[in-house]
């Protein structure tokens, strides 16, 4: 039986969550070897400072990086960022002063690795910006948040991090609007990574519309599991939700949700999870008025026009070539827009809502 280790934990103190990741990696039997390569990959989806809840807390990699030096481990970190380089976004997260501080070695998932797969969805081959399989451990670090695509980000998610930058918006082009089909490509790629340990970063998280224009929160809730589909199972329901999310539905109807024990000492309470509103409409219509209607009953993305100062990076990093900016303002053009979100996501100004 799998095991999901909780913790709450309300600060981000170093010596506090070396104190508590120690005991919960005994708790799930993780034990670093001596001499191993470590991968961490933290959410870096793009620049903004740990304050923002946007990107994993510095605290938390230092934390797991020094029990590791521990190990004598050679430890890399890196993401592949959704916008922005993975050196700049590395350095407003605050991860790059903890790299530099342990003398760590940066990842910057920039390789053209193809991966292969017979999985769940009906695609085979995946470009990896880094390969999972040249460390001994991989320890996945995502940031707990709410998505407007796949309704939360946890540990599943963060591992689309692995593909390259050039890819992710041919993924999201690829699925459109089918929220399914996009978790079968997420879940393809888990499987692919296959992290040794997934560590969540609940601490300060994001409701409302993540994962990057939502509320950040005080959740308190540090979480550890060697099953990433174990831990975000808990946390759906830790944190109330009507309704499973497209990744956990799926993984259920396949098998992939493992039987689980929790163990844990003050596990919080959460209440009021509030989902980006882009989900609202959209769950309980059935699928074949879901086909029918979908322009009518999803949620279109809107410019906050008193709020947007013309950076562009919306249209940049639009998948479907849906947005152009005029007058420095952007234009939807939503006969092409596929709703994945991708420009509320980026947006450095938080002026994009659904």
């Amino acid at each position: 039986m799998e095991k999901v280790a909780i913790e709450g934990c309300y600060t981000y103190d170093t010596d506090l969550l070396k104190k508590l990741l120690s005991s919960m990696f005994q708790e799930i039997d993780f034990f670093p070897i001596k001499n191993a390569r470590v991968l961490i990959k933290p959410n870096l989806l793009t620049s903004r400072t740990p304050e923002q809840a946007v990107t994993t807390h510095p605290i938390i990699i230092k934390a797991i990086a020094e029990l590791l030096k521990d190990y004598s481990c050679s430890i890399s970190v890196g993401d592949s960022p959704g916008f922005g380089s993975t050196n700049k976004v590395l350095i407003s997260s605050g991860i790059m002063e903890i790299i530099k501080q342990l003398g760590l070695n940066i990842a910057n998932f920039n390789n053209n690795i193809i991966k292969k797969i017979n999985g769940i969805s009906p695609y085979r081959e995946f470009l990896f910006g880094d390969d999972p399989d040249q460390y001994d451990f991989v320890i996945n670090v995502p940031k707990l948040k709410t998505h407007g695509m796949m309704g939360m980000t946890l540990g599943v998610k963060n591992t689309f991090g692995f593909i390259h930058s050039l890819e992710k918006a041919k993924w999201h082009l690829r699925a459109g609007q089918n929220r399914s089909l996009f978790a079968s490509m997420l879940i393809d790629i888990h499987t692919i990574a296959h992290p040794h340990l997934t560590v969540l970063d609940g601490i300060v998280g994001m409701d409302g519309d993540g994962p990057s224009s939502g509320r950040p929160r005080k959740l308190g809730v540090l979480g550890v599991s060697k099953n990433a589909f174990a831990l975000d199972d808990y946390i759906e329901k830790l944190t109330h939700l009507p309704f499973p999310t497209p990744i956990n539905q799926l993984a259920f109807k396949h098998g992939m949700i493992p039987d689980y024990k929790v163990a844990g000492n003050n596990i919080p309470s959460i209440g009021e999870f509030l989902l980006p509103r882009s989900m609202d409409t959209d769950w309980s219509i059935p699928r074949f008025a879901k086909k029918l209607l979908k322009n009518v009953f999803t949620k279109k993305p809107k410019v906050r026009g008193n709020i947007c100062k013309g950076c562009g990076i919306c249209s940049k990093v639009c998948p479907a070539e849906a947005l152009t900016v005029s007058d420095n303002k952007p234009c939807f053009d939503y006969s092409k827009c596929i709703r994945c979100y991708c420009c509320q996501e980026m947006c450095p100004e938080g002026a994009i809502k659904t």
